[in-house]
């Protein structure tokens, strides 16, 4: 355990890493969720049934399977263009590979959680506001979505725990985060326990702070969830 101290530095910039690619891609999911959820409540059919598909097929996928098809399909797929432009080879980078899988497949449970979400908003409250007058619009930005983000926060705060815990497996790609770095520790000092214990403390710092957040947004908005 005391071989791993004078590496504490290297794990926890680790971390910082890990943090990033979770915020990214958890933005990823909630910008990719809201626009699924608003075609899969919408009067068009094709794309309503497109979405639905896509929310089906991205639930099915096991992460680490689609971290791989982004990662290695998408290097495919650039140098494949590069070749054709006749420009030097180009490579995708890890972080960018697991962020954008990470988007993509969590955006699938944000688009059910918006759609629960904006479910639950009672149809009086849109009602009102067409009776005074608010365009449709200004129903949609004023009165639908911030309840819709209110009903949404305790579940979206879970698939943010979730999306940090699985960014994780960005390390099989070689992303240098606290997990892959705690590897490299105890590969190097021989005590496996003390490097993966120090990544398991960086990630119930991280959750703790995240979950303490996520209460105290609960806190501002109870009014906005009694409403609802």
């Amino acid at each position: 355990m005391l071989a791993t101290l004078p590496f504490l530095g290297y794990i926890v910039e680790g971390l910082m890493v890990t943090v990033g690619a979770t915020l990214v891609g958890f933005a990823g999911a909630l910008l990719i969720g809201a626009t699924l959820s608003t075609l899969i409540v919408g009067s068009n059919t094709l794309p309503r049934y497109v979405a639905s598909g896509y929310v089906t097929v991205f639930r099915a996928l096991p992460e680490l399977l689609f971290v791989f098809i982004v990662y290695y399909g998408l290097d495919i797929a650039m140098r494949a263009l590069a070749a054709r432009i006749g420009i030097a080879p180009l490579e995708i980078s890890p972080f960018a590979a697991v962020t954008i899988a990470l988007a993509m497949q969590f955006a699938a449970y944000c688009a059910e959680i918006f759609r629960d979400a904006r479910t639950a908003i009672p149809g009086g409250l849109i009602e009102a506001g067409e009776a005074i007058g608010l365009s449709g619009t200004k129903v949609r930005t004023r009165i639908v979505l911030p309840l819709m983000f209110i009903n949404a926060t305790p579940a979206l705060g879970n698939i943010f725990l979730v999306i940090l815990k699985v960014s994780a497996l960005a390390s099989v790609i070689g992303l240098e985060e606290v997990t892959r770095r705690a590897k490299v520790v105890a590969g190097t000092t021989k005590e496996p326990f003390g490097a993966f214990a120090v990544a398991a403390i960086c990630f119930l710092i991280v959750t703790a702070l995240a979950t303490a957040l996520q209460h105290y947004i609960e806190r501002r908005t109870t009014f906005g969830r009694s409403v609802a």
